[in-house]
Order: C-alpha cells, then structure tokens, then sequence
C-alpha cells in the first residue's frame, strides 16, 4: 500500500508543479509565441483545476487525493525517502484561512491571465 501511496503522492506533486508553472508560464509563452501555452484544452485544464482547489477549500473540503494517500499510507505508517520530501514540499501547516486567500488570489490570477492571454480559438 506504502507504494500505491507514493504514486497518487507523485501524481499530486505533478498536479502542484503544472499549477504553479501554469502561474508563471502562460504570461512568459504568451509573450514568447508559444502555441502550446495557447492550447485551450490545457488552459481550461489549468483554470478548472484552479477553480476545484479554491472552492473545495472555502467549503473545507480535503483534497481527494490527500483522502485518498492518507487512505493508503495509514497513519503510523513511515514514509519513503522522497514520498517525505514530497510531502514537505505539497503539504504546508497553516490555517485554512491562509490557504482560501491564496487560492482565491491565485484563482483571480487564473483569471487575469484568461483575459490578458487568452488561449486561441480553434479554426474550422
């Protein structure tokens, strides 16, 4: 189970890197021409998936897929080297209060970027 744990870990941790690369990214690539940040599949991948983490936490709801670790790792099971670090680098200790207002201003970023970059439309 410790193993099944450090994949949807790892899986986590992708998701947290594709956000917050999505916040710097998309401003650069836009700048930069590149169409694959223009992608509108993937922007509405990043803005939804914004959206989902902003108001699970105003609503004070965990997210699936720590439910689903903490699930599989039990709670006195020890962690793998890197599952551990992981870990540190994902899961911050502070008030959930904290955590609204940055997904909330991250969110608005989200949105700022929609408009100031928006994603091209496809052609027929």
């Amino acid at each position: 189970m410790i193993l099944i744990a450090d994949i949807v870990l790892l899986f986590h941790f992708f998701i947290v890197i594709f956000i917050t690369f999505g916040f710097v990214l998309i401003p650069i690539g836009y700048n930069f021409d590149w169409l694959w940040i223009k992608n509108k599949k993937l922007r509405l991948l990043h803005f939804g998936m914004m959206i989902f983490i902003t108001f699970e936490t105003m609503l004070g709801i965990a997210c699936p897929l720590t439910i689903l670790e903490n699930n599989l790792r039990g709670v006195n099971e020890n962690q793998l080297f890197i599952s551990m670090w992981i870990s540190k680098i994902i899961y911050w200790d502070f008030p959930s209060n904290f955590f609204i207002i940055l997904y909330f201003l991250f969110l608005g970023w989200t949105f700022l970027m929609w408009k100031n970059y928006p994603p091209i439309k496809k052609s027929v």
